[in-house]
Order: C-alpha cells, then structure tokens, then sequence
C-alpha cells in the first residue's frame, strides 16, 4: 500500500502532462465527446490524487499554499454557474439555456481541476520545467503540424471537419485565430523556459571569452528551445491572425520592457532574447514566411468601410461585442447563464446582421452577457491575484527559474487580455486549459524571502 501511494502523484503528474499534449489534437477539444474526455480525465486523476493524501494523512490545504485563494475564485465561478441552473428567480432559472451551462460547469470543473493538480504535484523544480517544457513540446507539435499541412495546400476531412490547407496555418483547429492564441501561450512558455535556464547578467571580459559563451550557447540545450520559438513564431505568423500577432508583440515590448526596468538580473538575458525574437523572428524569418500579409492584413481593416476581399474593418468587427453590451447591460449582475450567448443575443443584433453568432468575439463582453458582474469579477480577482504574485517573483533576489517564468506567464497574461478583445480564446478548451495550467504556474513557485526552506531540484 505504502508503495502505492508513493507512486500515485508520480503518475498523476504525467498524465496531467499528457492532457496537456491532447487537448489541443481533437480540434482543441472544442466538441462535447473531446470536453468529456477532459473532465473525465482530470476529475479522474484529482479524485485519485485525494484519495492517497488522504490515506497518507497530507493537508491538502497546506499542499495547496497560496495558490488556494485563486483557486477559490475559478471554484466560486463553477458554484455560480451551477446555481444559474437552478429555479432561483420565480422558479426559473437565470440561465437561458440550460445544457449550454451544464457543459460550461464541466469546463470550468476540468480547469479547476487543472490548477489544483498543478499545485498539488509540481512541487519541485524539476516538475516545474517538465510542465512548461511540454506546453512548448505540445506548441511545437502543432506549429510543425500547422507548416506541413500549409504547404500541402490540400483538401481533406478532419473529425467531420472540412479543411482547405493553404490560405492560413490551422493546424488541428478549427479557427485560425485560435490557433494563433495557443501559440502566443505556447511561446509565451518557451520564453520562461528560456529565461529561466539563462546565466546572470555579468559582464563578459574579453572577446574570447564572449566567443566562448556563445558556442557554448550553440550547443546547449538553450538553443534547442530557440529554434522551438522560431518554428512556433512562424506558425504565428503563417495564420496570418491580426490581433494574434499584435497582442504577441505587444506583450513581448510591454512585458519585456517591464521585467528589464523592474529587474536588473533579469536585464541583460531579457533583452537579448526580446531582441532576438524581433530581429531574427520578425524582420527575417517574419519576411520569409509572409509577415507583410499580416501587415496588408491590418492596413485593409482600418476603421473605413472601404477594404478588400471581404475583411472585415474595425468597426464591423466590434459590431457584435457593442451589440452583445445589451445583454450585459439587461442582467448586469447575474448575466443570461453561461453558455446562453447564442440563444440571446438575436434578440439584441439589429436586423441588417445576420449569420449565426455563438459567441461575442470578445471574452470580456461574452463572459458578462453570460454570467454577469458576480462571474466576472470571480474570474478577474483570480488573474489580479495571480498577476500580484508575478511582481513578488520578478523580485531581484528571486532564483532564475522564480523571474523567468513569472516572465513567461506574465506575457501571456498580457498577450491573451489583448487577443480578448477582439475573439473568444477563453471560450476554447484546449487555450483556456493551458492559460489556466500557466497561471497556476507561478503559484508554486516559492518566493525566496517567503519560505527559507526552498524546493529541491530533484
């Protein structure tokens, strides 16, 4: 038995790696077969990673640490969905559509499950970079897989789904955008990984000595993940997604810019990799693969009616989440219930728009349509709290591992908030599981003036 139980977390660990790796396979798990897999599964593993602590006599709370109090939000936010099914008002339910929410708890339960399982078994900084590491390994899969299938330019079926290869990298999704957002998290990660396994900032004597250091870079694992960013910005850019790749370089000077002001040993390793990603990846790479569609891509949507093959200008394209403000404005505090947008929300599109609209194309729109102040501000106190603990990590007393991936999560907080704006990444599961492993990320990470017994590295 004691056997047993010694080995349950270990397993539990890589099959939270593993679902890691398949969310984003079945079209980002975005179907209701490919979600219950999900639940099923990290539900599974949670019950059974209780079970042995508490045989074993653990404190699940202490376990926990600190990361318990946004853990409690995402939980709270999975109790108000729930209750949104039930005959509170008049004996009907605040929610509109009442499987929708169903399926939207299960969401939410398998990502709550998620955080709790990266608090409960990474608990060394080992762990740390396995998890990180296969967040950008899962990327890399699917920028490799988005490449070859793009320049196959061919035509085929995937999971009842038709696909015309070609026009923009889409991977195993079935949105490029989304695609897109999942690399922004993905290089975000590899950031950290990269940050993380970086010397100091000490001056290098001589030129012999820098020639050293840089041969030593060429042939260490480092450079391994360097090429990993190239292949995953090249995807990037190859979806040709607008906000995709604004919000990617804009968090990467906004957070760069940040983590080298705020943090003197994080400076010198910051810039050059900030550097790098914009010289190599952007002006050379980004030219060869196509950046300036991307660039023709936002010229033809400015704010004018008058753009070319169709793309939609600024303004139409905020036409749906200015609409879908009614219906956050009708039920401010309780919202129609989650997952109800698209049974609403003909009520409140004016009658020149048509198509079928599942989704405001803006999470911060959608998310208070569907279940009000009281749900977004669950979700927002979660992130604020976790973007709190970032600052304590990028302390310059911090380890490398502390700062560069408090980096790395920082940026794709960043990156994430602004593609919000303008499409519905937190609406899919494979994103918002890996957004919600990152965030959970820095919450097991133990801040050096905090705890003077450090994790071990084993």
């Amino acid at each position: 038995m004691a056997a047993w139980l010694e080995r349950v977390d270990g397993w539990a660990f890589v099959v939270l790696l593993g679902v890691l790796a398949w969310a984003p396979v079945p079209l980002a798990s975005n179907r209701t077969w490919a979600l219950g897999f999900l639940v099923l599964t990290l539900l599974g593993v949670l019950g059974l990673v209780v079970l042995a602590a508490a045989v074993r006599g653990d404190s699940l709370l202490e376990r926990l640490g600190a990361g318990k109090w946004p853990l409690g939000c995402i939980v709270l936010f999975g109790l108000w969905i729930a209750g949104q099914r039930l005959p509170l008002m008049g004996n009907t339910p605040i929610s509109a559509e009442l499987f929708n929410s169903l399926q939207y708890l299960l969401a939410t339960m398998a990502y709550a499950a998620a955080f709790a399982l990266v608090l409960l078994l990474v608990n060394t900084e080992r762990r740390v970079m396995w998890l990180a590491g296969m967040i950008v390994g899962a990327g890399v899969f699917q920028a490799l897989l988005a490449i070859g299938l793009f320049a196959s330019r061919a035509e085929h079926i995937y999971l009842f789904m038709n696909y015309q290869q070609g026009s923009r990298a889409m991977g195993t999704f079935a949105n490029f955008d989304h695609l897109a957002g999942y690399m922004q998290l993905c290089i975000a990660a590899g950031v950290g990984v990269m940050l993380a396994r970086m010397g100091s900032s000490g001056a290098v004597p001589n030129r012999r000595q820098r020639l050293v250091a840089v041969l030593k870079f060429m042939l260490s694992g480092k450079m391994l993940v360097r090429l990993m960013l190239v292949i995953m910005v090249i995807t990037l850019v190859l979806t040709r997604s607008r906000m995709g790749n604004v919000a990617f370089f804009s968090s990467l000077l906004v957070v760069g810019g940040l983590g080298m002001l705020n943090n003197p040993r994080l400076r010198r390793s910051a810039f050059w990799l900030v550097l790098s990603l914009i010289v190599v990846d952007v002006v050379i790479v980004g030219q060869w693969v196509g950046l300036d569609r991307v660039v023709q891509r936002l010229q033809n949507t400015a704010v004018e009616t008058e753009h070319a093959q169709g793309e939609e200008s600024l303004e139409q394209r905020a036409e749906t989440p200015r609409q879908a403000l009614g219906m956050a404005l009708e039920r401010p505090l309780t919202g129609f219930g989650a997952g109800s947008f698209y049974t609403v929300f003909p009520r409140f599109k004016s009658a020149d728009k048509e198509g079928y609209w599942d989704h405001a194309h803006n999470d911060y729109v959608q998310i208070a349509a569907e279940t009000g102040f009281v749900g977004l501000s669950l979700l927002a106190t979660a992130l604020l709290l976790t973007i709190g603990r970032i600052t304590r990590l990028w302390n310059e007393r911090e380890s490398r591992l502390n700062r560069g991936m408090a980096f790395g999560v920082a940026m794709a907080i960043c990156s994430l908030l602004i593609h919000s704006w303008v499409d519905f990444n937190l609406q899919i599961p494979a994103n918002a599981l890996t957004f919600c492993v990152l965030l959970a990320l820095v919450w097991v990470l133990v801040p050096r003036r905090a705890d003077k017994n450090q994790r071990s590295s084993a």
